[in-house]
């Protein structure tokens, strides 16, 4: 029941460790459609052999009944498995960055399911805010990693709060883990389920959208955001077996 280092595929990582040629595939449009269907089909394919269940599917089937849009929030380090978990006619829309490698990504989850907004969470990150919420004007489900893209890792950035600020839609934190994994280098220590092992996801309690937009009240709710992601993240790190991960 652990969590191993690894060396993924070069599909699952970024920067550095993929091979230039991979990179050089992904700025044309044939390589890019090709490699995202290969990385989707890989992901998949191993999430399919993971015996998955929900902690509380009663939660989950009466938030999904009953919302009118929400922002759902993960750490980066499980944004591999989410889009395979979270049911598809409730798709999530992520914010995508429209360099190479974010298209990259981007194509991966379209073909698993998630919707995309362009935008950067560093280069005018107000712009990407405002597209999602758009989308939660809707009715829709925005989702965001808050320590994405470069962390600290399990550090939440203020953009959930400021979009739960800017429309008035509740915060939902999860998480997921399974009984063995692997972790991918990085700053994120990506997870990567293990064939076979059995797996779990968590619903946190959603979070209100604060009134007042002043910074101390906006600290105030990043900081509990932050502890309870955490303890999502813990609750399904005990469930799946696994110990204490760090807070």
């Amino acid at each position: 029941m652990t969590c191993m280092l690894f060396n993924p595929p070069a599909a699952f990582v970024s920067g550095p460790a993929r091979p230039v040629m991979l990179k050089r595939l992904i700025r044309t449009k044939i390589g890019l459609f090709c490699l995202s269907w290969i990385a989707a089909i890989i992901v998949a394919g191993l999430m399919i052999t993971v015996r998955w269940r929900t902690d509380n599917p009663a939660r989950l089937r009466a938030l999904l009944a009953d919302h009118d849009g929400f922002i759902l929030v993960f750490w980066h380090e499980h944004i591999l498995s989410m889009p395979w978990l979270w049911p598809r006619r409730h798709a999530m829309t992520a914010l995508q960055s429209p360099h190479p490698d974010g298209r990259m990504l981007a194509h991966t989850v379209n073909h698993l399911g998630v919707r995309t907004v362009w935008g950067s969470s560093n280069r005018n990150a107000l712009s990407g805010l405002r597209g999602l919420k758009r989308v939660l004007d809707r009715g829709r489900i925005a989702t965001i990693t808050p320590d994405g893209p470069r962390g600290p890792a399990r550090m939440a950035a203020m953009g959930p709060v400021a979009l739960a600020h800017l429309s008035g839609k509740p915060i939902v934190p999860v998480a997921w883990a399974t009984d063995r994994c692997w972790r991918a280098p990085g700053w994120d220590g990506m997870r990567i389920p293990k064939p076979l092992s059995r797996g779990v996801l968590v619903i946190g309690d959603p979070i209100d959208a604060p009134e007042n937009g002043d910074r101390d009240t906006m600290e105030t709710l990043r900081q509990h955001l932050e502890a309870a992601m955490n303890d999502t993240a813990r609750t399904a790190d005990r469930l799946a077996g696994l110990p204490d991960s760090p807070a």
